[in-house]
């Protein structure tokens, strides 16, 4: 078969650099982007592959990154969009640029990234995006509301640009993660500038909770590699990719939500339509 082409954001660590790893060692071709040289040097000499030095939330860079990719490789078979961080506090505690920093890097570099290798793959036929979401786009909680909310806005995003590009032989797949053993809660997390102590007193201490899971989640970065890249190969069977126990439990759970809400206001909500 025809190497693919791979392009995988944010591969300096965690689970981008993993999944690029078991790519390259299938045959396939892969291309990363990093934040800075010294990951893209690193990155080069122990994954063998290249790598483009982007800052993905200013996403005025994004089409040029895609047209040297083109250039060089004449094709994009598959985009993960897997780089992105967590923004953790209270929803009151976030000032108004740091709630901007995240969507600009979890949705808007996502939707950019999208709207840049769509032509490409409509020409060729093809072509896969797989969306990094989470398991708080399903069920939010205390503490990660406006993380969730940039996961939310990719969940609707991609729902409908999973329709659009059908016609196409485009295909979107949402991986739905749980928590992973990467870094995510240590030099990746970020948390809101203020601090509330109400909260902490009536809820919870969002830092510290959080900072106690770091190297004891549950999710294996290695397995959830091999799991996106066969459904990729497989041709994604299936809009979402549900992984780790946590996201199925939160699924369940949000079914069971909706369900409640069906029987307890569906007379209702019919009576209300003329």
């Amino acid at each position: 078969m025809k190497q693919k082409v791979w392009l995988i954001t944010g591969v300096s660590k965690g689970l981008g650099r993993e999944i690029a790893k078991q790519v390259v060692n299938k045959g396939d071709i892969v291309i990363g982007t990093v934040r800075n040289a010294e990951d893209k040097e690193n990155f080069e000499s122990s994954i063998g592959t290249k790598a483009f030095v982007i800052d993905l939330a200013n996403t005025e860079q994004i089409p040029s990154l895609i047209d040297a990719i083109i250039k060089q490789y004449g094709q994009i078979d598959v985009l993960v969009n897997n780089a992105g961080f967590g923004a953790f506090g209270m929803i009151e505690e976030f000032e108004e640029e740091e709630i901007i920093n995240q969507f600009n890097v979890n949705f808007i570099a996502v939707w950019k990234l999208c709207q840049a290798v769509l032509p490409f793959m409509r020409g060729k036929g093809r072509g896969t995006i797989v969306q990094k979401s989470s398991r708080v786009a399903i069920t939010a909680g205390i503490g990660n509301g406006i993380y969730a909310s940039s996961k939310f806005a990719l969940e609707g995003m991609s729902e409908a640009l999973k329709q659009e590009v059908e016609p196409f032989g485009i295909k979107i797949m949402l991986a739905e993660l749980g928590t992973l053993r990467t870094d995510f809660f240590g030099a990746s997390v970020k948390y809101a500038k203020n601090s509330l102590p109400l909260y902490t007193e009536k809820l919870t201490d969002i830092r510290a909770s959080t900072k106690k899971l770091n190297g004891k989640q549950s999710g294996n970065p290695i397995k959830v590699a091999q799991a996106i890249i066969e459904a990729v190969n497989k041709d994604v069977p299936a809009f979402r990719l549900p992984l780790t126990a946590g996201t199925i439990d939160a699924m369940k759970a949000k079914i069971a939500e909706f369900q409640n809400a069906i029987e307890l206001n569906e007379n209702l909500a019919r009576s209300v339509d003329y």
